[in-house]
């Protein structure tokens, strides 16, 4: 049964699983835990179960593409320029319990919309990081990327993590719209998030 929220400061209603689908409330009770943005787009009722499954991949070392702390990177870029405070709030968790130094935290908040010049700057970046950074800049700056951009990247991924940074972008753009645009409540403090975090997040 959906918990109570005391204080509700979105716009719309979240959806009741006593109402809701049974594919969209199996949907939603699939974690052991209550997430704010999952009883949000559980409203899209066909979209929401299949959008579930692309967002499953991304938490699984055998079907994701990209190393964990890549993909994590590319999250938290978005929710860092686009001042997306719930997507930062859910994601900054598993890039730190998996490694994620805070300086690269703070290089992420503190580059976001500066330009390639301010990426340079920063020595917790590698090389890597700055191809993926770039590229995920200039999409939310312009929808497109240059050419010199996308080379720049090939050198450092291969076409196919290359060609998932683009998904990670699509569906965390997709979020942050969302939890922004209708004012998503935080989901405050979880326990023993972290330690369920150890085992649905997995690979390297």
């Amino acid at each position: 049964m959906s918990a109570p929220i005391k204080t509700q400061n979105c716009l719309v209603p979240y959806v009741d699983l006593q109402t809701a689908p049974p594919e969209v409330a199996v949907a939603i009770t699939h974690l052991p835990y209550r997430r704010n943005i999952f009883h949000l787009l559980g409203h899209s009722h066909g979209s929401f179960p299949r959008l579930m499954g692309v967002y499953a991949n991304f938490f699984d070392g055998n079907r994701r593409i990209l190393p964990l702390l890549d993909w994590q990177l590319v999250v938290l870029r978005i929710s860092a320029v686009l001042d997306a405070e719930y997507e930062w709030d859910v994601n900054a968790p598993v890039a730190r319990i998996n490694g994620m130094p805070e300086e690269k935290f703070e290089a992420l908040q503190r580059t976001a919309g500066k330009g390639v010049d301010a990426l340079a700057k920063e020595t917790v970046f590698t090389e890597r990081d700055r191809a993926i950074l770039q590229l995920v800049d200039e999409q939310l700056a312009t929808y497109n990327n240059t050419e010199d951009t996308v080379e720049k990247a090939k050198k450092l991924l291969t076409v196919e993590e290359l060609v998932e940074v683009y998904v990670v972008l699509g569906v965390y753009v997709l979020i942050a719209r969302i939890t922004k645009g209708l004012r998503i409540d935080l989901d405050g403090e979880i326990p023993g998030l972290e330690e369920h975090l150890k085992k649905v997040v997995t690979g390297k």
